[in-house]
């Protein structure tokens, strides 16, 4: 079926369902890349986030797909497979407690019962460390892992149509580096396993074995276990084949959810933009039991890594936990079958939101500083109270917040699919590529840290990353730049961007915000991505591919520390904070990575969709940039949203002419019946998708007879 055939499908199956919603954003009426074709008169409003009740599912192309999940928790001491090479103390004097495998022999000097700088170990491996249990990410560095909450894992889908065969695998990681990524890839080709690309990320997972270095047991000391490494490399590739041996005649199904409507969104840094959209895939055997199901959740994964303040929560931050993607996966595994796959999306300064137990506004109301683990900047009361203390809210905690959180919305997920909020993957085309891209190594911290060894293997290269500087057994290197690598992958009717970092939403998913409302009026924005996109259901890969730290706009770089300027303020010139910047490579990243994509996804999508810049004309005639009211929120200046009595009802584009849409656009393409804060565009009257960019300043139009 064509798909300007399939979006008239998918309307007029909306048509025949009428406007009760489910919780799933009407997956169909998707836009293809240019190739719409026009909505049928007549086809009802669908409210973003919500199908319609029943769905017609159209055809399903043929696909073979198999998935696998494989453990690489760290075991208990004396049960590695295969022996333990870290068991190398033959003289039986060092006798400090090891209550995991892969941890170095040490004396326990302090009799704290974990290993302290200055005690005595045994160097087994020569990399000039203690190689032990520690934890990535999370606060209180270093954290020596003392319980096995729940399982750290590699999850794979491997997909063929005949031609070509992919694999999409996520771990259990903070991030995963490209040399570690690329060796996983090796070893499943060494092993025999022919596929045509395969693409891994991470859910970022704060509660996991550190393979970044930034956990150490000093802040000059790689947190990196090199036993381990390897273990989690070897159980990685593992899953692919796993996956690929599993393979049988499938169909894949697509939709898309909302996030639950109860969770205040919180934010680290300024902009305070998100993405409340799910895109899930589903694949499904000819006899109807599920293979894989595979959504795209924008927030991190962090809340056991920065809970505490009680006896419990402390406890709790030393635990190895897969954190709410944990309960997340279950629930899917245990309503849906087969094996859930959490992908992290866009999540750069998103953070762990509140759970409530009432609906939260989806439309802001002023600029709130909260407490909550991981910190807390949001924009929207409960209940029209503040809740500043975080007393309403899902007690903190593994039985608490964190399952409330990855149960309700994997709940969504799982009322969609249930209820037949979902399409068919008409297409059975796949692709994949991924090219180079060269990073300049700007932040001085990072390239401190790369000197001391602070990032184990990952090397260094030249400012063109023509040239790379070796890593020293250590793990030493140097350089001016990263070699990194981005990539774009199809399969059928969804596709996926994969990005090396933790984004910001507003990086490629754009927002509301003008040159005024950024810290760095004078710089343009990257690339927007979504536009270039072709298929139907649009996926946010974050953290694949490699991990560099934070990406956002140059415009909105404040606090990366320089040679010149080692430590600047992170206060920008709204008076908010911007504590993620010291962990961003450069503020030239999400530029160098979008220009990259550009063309990658022009060769495989054609022109990009039509993006026009102008303004949402309110109800009471008023030209905004946000269709809800304005203005856009800070922190000293700007604290409180006045919302428009109503909200946009058409666009004003920069000739000054003026629009009334057939449908409004979410930021994933997606009709929508009413604007909301993640609208971009919308539907003309021919049912094409139109991306309004409304960064620019406004020209006053030209006379009409000019």
């Amino acid at each position: 079926m064509l798909r300007s055939q399939l979006i008239a499908a998918l309307l007029l199956a909306a048509v025949a369902a009428g406007s009760a919603a489910t919780g799933a954003t009407p997956a169909p009426a998707l836009a293809a890349a240019g190739r719409l074709g026009a909505f049928p008169a007549g086809a009802p409003p669908t409210p973003a986030g919500g199908f319609p009740g029943p769905y017609r599912h159209g055809p399903a192309a043929p696909f073979r797909a198999g998935a696998a999940v494989t453990d690489f928790t760290p075991p208990v001491h004396g049960r590695a497979p295969g022996g333990d090479p870290a068991d190398c103390d033959h003289t039986g004097r060092f006798t400090g407690p090891r209550q995991f495998a892969f941890e170095e022999p040490y004396v326990d000097l302090k009799g704290d019962g974990h290993y302290d700088p200055g005690d005595p170990y045994v160097d087994c491996n020569g990399n000039g460390r203690w190689d032990g249990n520690l934890l990535g990410g999370g606060a209180s560095t270093p954290r020596f892992y003392d319980r096995v909450a729940d399982p750290v894992t590699a999850r794979a889908v491997v997909i063929s149509n005949g031609r070509r065969t992919i694999a999409v695998e996520v771990l259990d990681q903070e991030g995963v580096f490209n040399v570690y990524q690329q060796a996983i890839r090796e070893k499943v080709r060494a092993d025999g396993y022919r596929l045509s690309n395969i693409f891994i990320s991470a859910t970022h997972d704060e509660s996991a074995p550190d393979s970044l270095g930034l956990g150490g047991v000093t802040a000059t000391t790689s947190g990196v276990n090199d036993y381990w490494l390897r273990y989690m490399i070897d159980r990685s590739a593992r899953a692919i084949e796993r996956a690929y041996r599993s393979m049988r005649p499938t169909h894949i199904r697509y939709t898309e959810v909302l996030e639950p409507r109860n969770v205040r969104q919180c934010w680290s840094s300024y902009p305070f933009v998100d993405d409340q959209h799910i895109p899930v895939l589903q694949a499904v055997d000819d006899r109807g039991r599920t293979i894989a199901t595979l959504a795209s959740v924008s927030q991190h994964v962090e809340t056991l890594g920065f809970n505490g303040g009680t006896p419990e929560l402390n406890a709790e931050r030393l635990w190895v936990s897969s954190d709410w993607v944990h309960f997340f996966r279950s629930s899917l595994e245990r309503q849906l079958g087969g094996v859930g796959i959490e992908m992290a999306g866009a999540v750069g300064s998103v953070e762990s939101p509140e759970v409530y137990s009432t609906a939260i506004s989806r439309t802001p109301q002023r600029y709130l500083l909260v407490d909550h683990s991981g910190g807390c900047r949001t924009l929207f009361d409960v209940d029209g109270q503040q809740d500043a203390a975080g007393t309403l809210h899902v007690p903190l905690g593994y039985s608490g917040e964190t399952r409330a959180f990855g149960e309700q919305v994997a709940g969504r997920v799982i009322q969609a699919l249930g209820s037949g909020a979902y399409r068919n993957s008409s297409s059975n085309t796949i692709w994949g590529q991924r090219t180079n891209v060269c990073v300049p190594l700007d932040n001085a911290l990072f390239a401190f840290g790369a000197a001391l060894g602070v990032f184990a293997h990952r090397p260094g290269y030249n400012a063109d990353c023509s040239q790379a500087f070796p890593v020293q057994p250590d793990g030493a290197t140097s350089g001016q730049a990263l070699e990194s690598q981005v990539a774009a992958f199809e399969i059928g009717d969804g596709e996926f961007l994969s990005l090396p970092g933790e984004v910001f939403p507003f990086t490629y998913l754009r927002g509301f915000l003008g040159p005024a409302d950024m810290p760095n009026s004078s710089a343009p924005l990257p690339p927007w991505l979504i536009p270039r996109m072709d298929a139907p259901f649009r996926f946010i890969d974050g953290l694949a591919e490699d991990m560099l730290g934070y990406i956002f706009p140059l415009g909105n770089a404040v606090g990366i520390p320089t040679p010149s300027m080692p430590n600047p303020s992170s206060t920008d010139r709204f008076g908010c904070e911007h504590s993620d910047d010291s962990e961003s490579i450069s503020g030239h990243a999400a530029d160098i990575i979008g220009e990259a994509l550009v063309p990658l996804l022009g060769r495989h999508g054609g022109a990009p969709e039509r993006i026009v810049t102008g303004r949402y004309v309110l109800g009471d005639g008023t030209l905004s940039r946000d269709p809800l009211g304005g203005p856009e929120l800070k922190c000293s200046t700007d604290t409180k949203f006045q919302a428009a009595l109503i909200p946009a009802r058409a666009v004003e584009l920069a000739s000054g002419r003026v629009v009334k849409p057939r449908y409004w656009m979410s930021l994933s393409g997606l009709p929508q019946v009413a604007p909301d804060r993640d609208t971009r565009g919308y539907f003309d009257q021919r049912g094409r998708r139109v991306w309004l960019d409304v960064f620019p300043e406004r020209s006053p139009p030209r006379p009409r007879n000019a």
